[in-house]
């Protein structure tokens, strides 16, 4: 049996634009959903989550964690406000530094890809694969079943927003196998900042999911604006609402080395808006673009690239001679 939550709002408009791009502190949320499933309704009768528990396979939940929590260790400092404050600014502008990362297909370029391919005179696509799905087909290929099942609850849960989304993401190659999803962003111990996710399938609805490593307690996932949360745990599903401001507290790590790997699986907007119809571009495009690009500077800099490949590449413990660089 399935039990159903009805909350209200507890905090207004003005309170909401305050808390955006701010982290909650420990026990900011009194009511917190565990261990048990549940249904939560807004007041005006629509879904704001649903929990399902021990629902996904541990066995494909093992394989994806083997295959990406290398990717998933990676640092960036792009993405928005999810990363917190920086310094005295209550809006972000320049992220800290987190553990959030893109697999799949992605509808954008980071400075550097723009500025490799017009280094290389090359045409920037639209769409691509990110670097982990072109560059590591393997550890990819033991990701996507785990993609399916969270695929397969989605399918359950929201039928109708699932329905729509699915049509919309099979009409473009930038699709992830016969799923209702393009892109998955992984995150790592990494406390969101209050946000509302954008880039999303508006007509869909969103969803989350953890894989956990040792023991931790809090990170608890939330609404402040009902003040209700989720403690998501290791092969739960969780629908939600990701257009309500939300965020999670704190991980207290009671193991040293505790991890606590969320997962985000939608489709980009952007994708099904500019990409239908287009071919893949996979990662062999970006490596020729890179080739090029090389292969230019070195040309215009010849004594920059020889004194950057001596420092950079050896072999056998001997710097490149001249004649050995590419």
């Amino acid at each position: 049996m399935v039990k159903k939550i009805y909350v209200k709002p507890l905090l207004n408009e003005e309170q909401l634009m305050k808390l955006e791009g701010q982290l909650l502190p420990k026990n900011y949320f009194k009511k917190v959903i565990k261990n048990e499933d549940v249904d939560v309704y807004k007041e005006d009768g629509s879904i704001l989550l649903k929990l399902r528990v021990n629902v996904l396979p541990m066995k494909n939940i093992e394989k994806a964690y083997n295959a990406m929590i290398k990717h998933a260790r990676k640092q960036t400092t792009t993405r928005g406000m999810v990363g917190g404050p920086t310094g005295e600014k209550k809006l972000v502008t320049n992220n800290n530094k987190i553990m959030s990362n893109i697999i799949g297909y992605f509808d954008t370029l980071s400075v550097r890809q723009k500025w490799i391919f017009k280094q290389a005179n090359m045409k920037k696509p639209i769409c691509r694969e990110t670097s982990f799905t072109g560059q590591l087909p393997n550890k990819w290929k033991e990701v996507i079943p785990l993609i399916k099942d969270i695929d397969t609850q989605y399918k359950k849960l929201f039928p109708k927003e699932y329905k729509i989304q699915h049509k919309a993401a099979q009409s473009t190659k930038y699709v992830i196998d016969n799923t209702a999803f393009s892109t998955i962003t992984t995150n790592l111990n990494l406390q969101t900042a209050c946000h509302y996710d954008k880039g999303d399938f508006r007509k869909g609805f969103g969803n989350l999911v953890v894989i956990e490593k040792g023991k931790y307690k809090g990170a608890y996932t939330g609404f402040p604006k009902y003040g209700i949360a989720v403690d998501l745990r290791n092969g739960d599903f969780l629908g939600m609402d990701v257009h309500e401001l939300h965020g999670n507290e704190p991980i207290d790590k009671i193991s040293k080395n505790a991890e606590r790997l969320s997962l985000v699986s939608y489709l980009r907007e952007g994708i099904y808006n500019k990409c239908q119809g287009l071919p893949l571009v996979t990662d062999s495009y970006f490596e020729k673009a890179r080739k090029k690009a090389k292969l230019f500077r070195t040309r215009k800099h010849p004594k920059r690239e020889y004194k950057k490949t001596q420092k950079n590449k050896k072999v056998k413990g001997k710097s490149y001679k001249k004649n050995n660089i590419e």
